[in-house]
C-alpha cells in the first residue's frame, strides 16, 4: 500500500528559493499538538544551503531554522559601531535574523503601505524601533508613512498549536504582512509576488558595505517610485485609455525600465494604495 504524503512547498530562508517537497504523513503522526521539525538537505531544496522546516501536525509550515556549517564572517565579525551607525546593520545580519523572504515581504510592505506584525513569543534579536528605522530610510520623501512594524505577542502556554493562534491573527488582521521570527511568512495581503523585491536585494547583496547595499536598494524604489509618478500623469491627462495603451506609452517613455504584466500590476498596486483608487478607474480592459 503506498504511503500517503503531506506536500510540503518551504522557501529557503537565506535566498528565497522555493520548492515542492513531499513528507509521509507519517512524520505528522508522530505528535498531537505542537510542531515538527524536519531537516531539508542541501539540493533538495536550494543548491548552496540546507535548513530545518518548523511546521505543525497539519504540514502547515511556522518557520525556519538555518543550518550554518560555520559561522558567518559578516556575523562573527560585525563591529558593535557598524549595528549603531546610520545603516543600522548590514542587509546579510537582516536576512540572518529574519529569513530572505520576510526581509522582501517588509519592503514591500513599507513601499505598498501595508500593516506589518511579527508574531513572536519572546524578544527579538533586532528592535522593532530599529526595524522601522532600517525600512524609512528605504523610501524616500514623501512617501514615508505613518505605518510601523508592529507586534503580536504569542503565548504557547495559552496556545500550544501554534498554526491554531496564526489561523487567528489572520482572521483579525486580513490585510496585514504577517511574519514570525522563525522566518516564514504567515501571510502575504497582496496578489503580485516579491519578484521585484527579492531582485533588487540579490543585487544590492552584491556589495559588501552595508552603506552601498541601502543606496542600492533606496535608488531602486525612488527610480520605481518616479516612474509610478509619471503613470499618475498620463492618467491625470486623459478620461479613458485602454491597459494595451497604458503599457504601450509607458514602455516608449520609460526607457529605462522593462513594461510587463508585472510591472504594470505593481504600478498599479502602487497607485491604487498611494494615489488615488480613481485614477485606476480610467483604465479600460
Amino acid at each position: 500500500m503506498t504511503e500517503e504524503i503531506i506536500v510540503l512547498r518551504p522557501a529557503c530562508p537565506k535566498c528565497g528559493v522555493s520548492k515542492v517537497i513531499p513528507i509521509p504523513k507519517s512524520v505528522f503522526a508522530q505528535k498531537t499538538f505542537g510542531f515538527i521539525k524536519i531537516q531539508v538537505p542541501q539540493g533538495a531544496c536550494c543548491e548552496e544551503h540546507q535548513f530545518i522546516v518548523i511546521a505543525d501536525t497539519k504540514g502547515r509550515i511556522i518557520g525556519y531554522e538555518a543550518i550554518d556549517l560555520s559561522v558567518s564572517k559578516e556575523e562573527e565579525e560585525l563591529p558593535e559601531l557598524e549595528i549603531k551607525s546610520e545603516v543600522k546593520f548590514p542587509l546579510q545580519y537582516l536576512i540572518n535574523k529574519l529569513g530572505f523572504n520576510s526581509v522582501a515581504g517588509l519592503l514591500h510592505a513599507k513601499l505598498f503601505k501595508y500593516d506589518s506584525f511579527i508574531i513572536k513569543s519572546s524578544e527579538t534579536d533586532i528592535s522593532l524601533e530599529d526595524l522601522n528605522d532600517y525600512y524609512d530610510y528605504l523610501i524616500p520623501e514623501p512617501y514615508k508613512n505613518s505605518i510601523k512594524i508592529d507586534s503580536v505577542d504569542y503565548d504557547d502556554q495559552i496556545f500550544p498549536n501554534p498554526g491554531y493562534f496564526y489561523s487567528l491573527v489572520t482572521n483579525q488582521k486580513t490585510k496585514a504582512f504577517l511574519f514570525n521570527p522563525r522566518k516564514h511568512i504567515v501571510q502575504m495581503p497582496w496578489r503580485t509576488n516579491l519578484y521585484y523585491e527579492t531582485h533588487i536585494i540579490n543585487f544590492a547583496l552584491e556589495r559588501k558595505d552595508p552603506k552601498e547595499q541601502t543606496k542600492i536598494i533606496s535608488d531602486s524604489i525612488t527610480r520605481f517610485i518616479n516612474d509610478s509618478e509619471f503613470a499618475k500623469t498620463i492618467l491625470e491627462g486623459v478620461k479613458k485609455i485602454t491597459e494595451k495603451d497604458f503599457m504601450k506609452t509607458l514602455d516608449e517613455k520609460l526607457t529605462l525600465t522593462t513594461i510587463n504584466k508585472y510591472r504594470m500590476a505593481l504600478t498599479k498596486e502602487f497607485l491604487r494604495r498611494r494615489v488615488s483608487v480613481d485614477l485606476l478607474k480610467k483604465i479600460k480592459k
